[in-house]
């Protein structure tokens, strides 16, 4: 979600159930040392369509035998690319969508240039290209082949305050963590 500053907010809620989540929960509120340090953080939402990746060596048979090549089934194809440069500030953003055999629909998360964007509209364009209008402004220049990121997404985010995500523990057993952050750029 946006904060009205062009800046992207997130509110995670994490259920601590095990001594490990609480650990982790406990090493993740040291590691961002209150506001100082920054963590990578996308929204968990791959249901674009745009999910397809190649593996590597591919799809292999059901017994996981390969073909005599080597090599097994082909899905999808290389991940988009950025297809013409773009200046930091910008609102659009042209991307190679000749590999991605899916339509480019609004409204969909998108990864460049290390930020994370919204599609608000997207019109194709001659050659396999299409032409993105973004939310926020583009946090950084782009530069041709650098890679669109459908499924993996993530902007760097720090604490809004310094006492975020603090939790208790009921029973010293389990507990909730609330982390409150606002994207670093």
């Amino acid at each position: 979600m946006s904060s009205g500053l062009g800046r992207w907010i997130a509110r995670l809620t994490v259920p601590l159930h095990t001594p490990a989540k609480i650990r982790a929960a406990r090493r993740l509120l040291a590691l961002l040392d209150g506001r100082a340090n920054a963590v990578r953080v996308g929204p968990c939402d791959c249901r674009n369509g745009n999910q397809i990746s190649p593996l590597i060596g591919g799809i292999p048979y059901s017994d996981d035998a390969l073909h005599s090549d080597g090599a097994g089934f082909q899905q999808g194809g290389e991940p988009p690319v950025v297809a013409a440069s773009a200046l930091a500030g910008a609102y659009q953003a042209q991307i190679d969508v000749a590999s991605t055999m899916v339509p480019v629909l609004g409204g969909t998360f998108v990864g460049l240039g290390g930020y994370l964007y919204v599609i608000t509209d997207a019109a194709t364009l001659p050659g396999e290209e299409a032409l993105l209008d973004l939310r926020p402004r583009l946090r950084t220049a782009l530069a041709v082949d650098d890679p669109v990121e459908w499924c993996h997404a993530r902007l760097p985010m720090r604490l809004m305050t310094d006492d975020s995500g603090a939790f208790e523990l009921q029973l010293a057993r389990t507990g909730t963590a609330t982390f409150d952050l606002v994207e670093v750029y």
